[in-house]
């Protein structure tokens, strides 16, 4: 790829993990773009859509949305967070509901109604025979643009919480909680709290099976400004996130730098089960996956029309070939240092 002199240095908002830390520690050279870390959430979406970014991490949904609104974006073919949405569903521990077709007529609080997690949280729920309809929903979080409706018969009540919402079912507000990670829990309230999926494990190994999906939740995008002025800059994103995404997968196969005892059967078991991709990028490998989900996001109302995968993206960086691969093993003697060539 050419080299193209730039008048401005261009921003990425990025949230830190380990299939991107190297982009912000610069172990992976980036000429003409300054990477920033910014917190999940609200930063990296509003700023990139105001224009203080270039370019951001925002979820999946919300690049729906806005190309759906024909907001000036598009999508760069880089994944950065994924996430299997079975083992963040939790009821009380004394509850009557023991499966997702228990929860019609129930409350159920999510984070956010249109964040990424919770459509895919429906989309069980709905493959479970069970409607939005027939839930009250509330939410930690009033929903972030006004152009945002709800479909017919859908009804959300916003209850301020804290963000991921444990507090909602501890204190009886809420009958199940759907959220997207991990929620901390009192040490004297723990016994009252459960998985609603006691085999959350395997019914994600099942999941992926049958459909060959690993969630996406969160995605690259650009600015249509910036693409201009950088034609090659969706390119060079693909290409940083590759470099990225080899070193992370060389430090992993190290299993002496994690601090998880079992680690070198959890990621020899990842190698079965993935392949040497488990984290893909590009719109192949994934086309199916972003399909479905925009089918989704038009059934539950996030967008008016049935998108299709390619208009959410720059069209030149779907061109390019990722090649980062996990191989099983690791150098003696700590394997990967930090900057090393990929």
């Amino acid at each position: 790829m050419a080299t193209q002199r730039l008048s401005r240095v261009m921003t990425l908002a990025i949230q830190k993990f380990d299939r991107s830390l190297p982009l912000l520690n610069r172990t992976v050279p980036m000429e003409n773009i300054m990477a920033n870390h910014v917190p999940a959430g609200v930063p990296g979406v509003m700023g990139v859509l105001k224009g203080y970014f270039d370019a951001a991490e925002i979820p999946l949904a919300r690049l729906a949305f806005v190309t759906d609104q024909g907001d000036p974006v598009k999508g760069v073919p880089v994944f950065p967070d994924r996430l299997f949405v079975q083992q963040y569903v939790y009821v009380r521990a004394d509850s009557d509901i023991y499966s997702l077709a228990d929860l019609r007529g129930k409350k159920v609080h999510v984070p956010g109604y249109f964040i990424t997690a919770s459509l895919w949280h429906r989309a069980a729920l709905q493959e479970a025979g069970v409607e939005p309809q027939e839930v009250e929903w509330t939410t930690s979080i009033p929903e972030l643009d006004d152009r945002q409706s709800l479909p017919d018969g859908v009804k959300i009540t916003y209850v301020p919480s804290p963000y991921l919402g444990m507090e909602r079912l501890l204190d009886g507000t809420a009958d199940c909680l759907m959220s997207e990670a991990t929620p901390p829990v009192p040490p004297d309230q723990r016994d009252k709290v459960r998985r609603l999926h006691t085999n959350a494990q395997e019914l994600q190994k099942d999941y992926y099976k049958r459909t060959g999906f690993n969630p996406i939740v969160h995605v690259i995008v650009a600015t249509n400004e910036a693409l201009k002025a950088w034609p090659d800059f969706g390119v060079e994103l693909c290409r940083a996130y590759d470099q990225a995404k080899a070193q992370a997968y060389q430090w992993l196969q190290n299993e002496r730098t994690n601090t998880i005892p079992l680690m070198r059967g959890y990621l020899d078991e990842t190698m079965d089960m993935f392949g040497d991709d488990p984290w893909p990028y590009g719109l192949g490998p994934n086309r199916a996956e972003i399909d479905q989900f925009l089918q989704y996001a038009q059934e539950q109302g996030l967008t008016r029309r049935r998108l299709v995968p390619e208009e959410l993206f720059d069209e030149r960086s779907l061109s390019y070939q990722f090649t980062a691969k996990m191989e099983p093993g690791s150098e003696p003697g700590g394997g990967v240092w930090p900057g090393a060539v990929v």
